[in-house]
């Protein structure tokens, strides 16, 4: 991996640990009033996002089926789209899904489901992203 890719993905990664650290500590009057949609597997969506919002998702899977969530999105530069998998319905609460494993890109991630139940998928971008965001639960 080149060193332009691996300092691109620990800049990622320390702006998302970075928000969720952040909105962990926020006081609980801040309520996450963004309506969750509903997915069904296979699911494509796509939407647009940025600033300090953010989209959210539900999927139900069961005990040890597999879910996998990709996401691409357009435009390049400083354009970055990313996602948290989560067992909270509150975005704010950064309760995030554990297990499971991560490409070197960060752009996809397959998590092994630890129980049945309803999962949270939220997205944010930096500054702003159209993006696709592809789920599946097999």
């Amino acid at each position: 991996m080149s060193n332009s890719k691996t300092l691109t993905k620990i800049r990622l990664t320390l702006f998302a640990v970075s928000i969720l650290f952040l909105t962990a500590g926020a006081p609980r009057a801040q309520i996450d009033s963004v309506k969750k949609k509903r997915l069904q597997s296979p699911a494509t969506v796509k939407g647009f996002v940025g600033g300090e919002s953010h989209d959210s998702y539900l999927i139900r899977a069961r005990k040890n089926q597999t879910l996998k969530v990709r996401i691409s999105w357009v435009g390049g530069g400083d354009r970055k789209a990313q996602f948290v998998i989560s067992k909270s319905d509150d975005f704010f609460a950064g309760d995030l899904l554990e297990g499971g494993s991560e490409t070197y890109d960060g752009k996809t991630q397959t998590r092994k489901i630890p129980s049945t139940g309803d999962y949270y998928i939220y997205v944010t971008a930096y500054p702003t992203a159209k993006y696709t965001l592809k789920v599946t639960v097999k």
